[in-house]
């Protein structure tokens, strides 16, 4: 006769037996990475004394979409305080999407900020503590160290929001830093500049560095050569702190990594005595900017934020769901804002108009 105890054996009774989390025997009998081979080891050893059977997903297509996600279920937010204070507006405003996001499916968020300090600690979130989180959502990219041991405690699945990091087998979803800015420096290209800068720092992050081979890629198509002097980082690479200083001579344009650093270049070439854009020309990434010189003025490729928190929650709640650990990045696409900060070579404003080239989103303000 059949053994109907041993055919229904689950990952939750082989992680109550083991006394680790669901994760954690899903990673090892999967053969991911995460668990170690002693573990991994015993995980295996345990499920096939219980008669463990893995099941094969997908069965049917109905059983997908049965799929109800429990009626306040609690998503836990982390983000460091060094990105609300440079950038307010944007990480904010990714928080609110993920909150209005998670609202529409039933669950709630909670928030917790970290420092800089508490980083330096390898002090773990609050949110963790209690186990009173069903997944995690990592805004905002902390440092290697602090991301190995957050992925190695945490008891859930987590998501990395606007960064990527291979090294750890979580769902992703990053804006197209790369296409975005490929198309704005393209988009200074055609208004005849052909001496454009760079300001960031692409060492820092992934998305930085996507955008300056955006950047790149545009230049090589054009046969522009790349200017080293008009490579400029935007931040102190020990502190993390803004930090910019202009060369001696200067490009007719700068690409900036995002409107926090157009931003502050727009206040330092005023000082110095020229004008955006009948002077210099400037164009950023974001969609969001603050305060200063260039707010509502400034040339940018807008970030769809409501696309990245509902793809994000999707994944999320999704592993929630299965009980797993997986890689999936989800890019996704923004368009450019053209306003009064770019202008032609010549000194003239360029002409704005609504166009739509390829799968290029633009829109005029």
């Amino acid at each position: 006769m059949e053994n109907n105890t041993e055919k229904n054996v689950t990952l939750k009774d082989i992680a109550e037996e083991m006394q680790v989390s669901i994760v954690t025997v899903s990673n090892a009998l999967a053969g991911r990475s995460g668990v170690g081979d002693e573990l991994r080891i015993e995980i295996e050893k345990k499920a096939q004394e219980m008669g463990y059977r893995r099941k094969i997903r997908r069965e049917k297509k109905a059983s997908s979409r049965s799929r109800v996600y429990r009626a306040g279920m609690r998503i836990g937010v982390t983000v460091e305080d060094k990105y609300l204070e440079k950038y307010t507006s944007f990480y904010w405003e990714m928080y609110q999407r993920v909150v209005v996001a998670a609202s529409g499916r039933g669950c709630f968020v909670s928030l917790e900020v970290l420092t800089d300090a508490q980083e330096k600690r390898q002090e773990m979130p609050l949110l963790l503590s209690d186990k009173g989180i069903s997944g995690l959502i990592v805004l905002g990219m902390p440092e290697k160290a602090y991301l190995r041991k957050l992925y190695q405690t945490a008891d859930c699945p987590i998501l990395f929001l606007d960064f990527v990091d291979d090294e750890f087998p979580c769902d992703a979803v990053i804006s197209n830093g790369f296409q975005g800015m490929y198309q704005m420096t393209n988009y200074l290209i055609g208004l005849g500049h052909t001496e454009i800068g760079f300001i960031g720092s692409y060492y820092a992050t992934g998305s930085i560095m996507d955008r300056y081979q955006g950047f790149c890629k545009a230049l090589l198509e054009h046969g522009i050569a790349e200017n080293r002097e008009w490579i400029l980082p935007d931040r102190n690479m020990i502190t993390g702190k803004a930090e910019l200083r202009l060369p001696d001579r200067l490009p007719t344009a700068f690409v900036c990594n995002c409107d926090f650093t157009a931003g502050m270049a727009a206040e330092l070439l005023t000082k110095a005595g020229y004008r955006v854009p009948e002077d210099i020309s400037l164009v950023g990434f974001d969609g969001f900017l603050a305060h200063g010189i260039m707010q509502g003025k400034l040339t940018t490729y807008a970030v769809d934020m409501d696309a990245m928190a509902h793809q994000g929650l999707k994944l999320l709640l999704k592993r929630i769901n299965e009980g797993t650990r997986e890689q999936t990045v989800r890019t996704i696409d923004g368009k450019m804002v053209i306003r009064q900060s770019a202008g032609q070579v010549d000194g003239k404003m360029a002409i704005r108009q609504s166009t739509s080239q390829g799968d290029e989103k633009r829109e005029v303000v």
